[in-house]
């Protein structure tokens, strides 16, 4: 009967503990999954593009962007020859990560040499 009362006193806190556990800083979704079958799938573009979309939704929801998310998704952009939208989310991304500034604006001013300094150089 002890043995009994014990194991749901374990049980109850594990449980306590793991339901107040926090959340991560960021918003990845299901970037992972996503970029492992576009990379074993290239036609799958559309799924890891909509998974990017969806990540970075739910991330503005609570300012939690994961890092890389506006360039990846720019990049995609990019590619299907949507500049206006790479431009976007390019300075998106230099903005939220200021560390990534100075790739940011290389990529941006070959694009639109013009944009490139957009939130100042640093």
């Amino acid at each position: 009967m002890i043995r009994k009362v014990l194991t749901l006193v374990a049980l109850g806190a594990a449980m306590a503990a793991t339901a107040c556990a926090p959340a991560t800083r960021f918003e990845w979704g299901a970037y992972e999954q996503a970029l492992y079958a576009y990379t074993q799938n290239p036609e799958g573009r559309s799924v890891y593009k909509t998974s990017l979309e969806q990540a970075i939704e739910r991330g503005q929801k609570r300012n939690a962007v994961a890092p890389g998310m506006y360039a990846e998704l720019g990049y995609l952009y990019l590619e299907e020859g949507d500049s206006a939208a790479a431009l976007e989310h390019f300075q998106q991304e230099r903005i939220l990560f200021p560390e990534s500034a100075r790739f940011m604006d290389r990529v941006i001013s070959q694009i639109e040499p013009s944009k490139a300094v957009a939130g100042g150089q640093n």
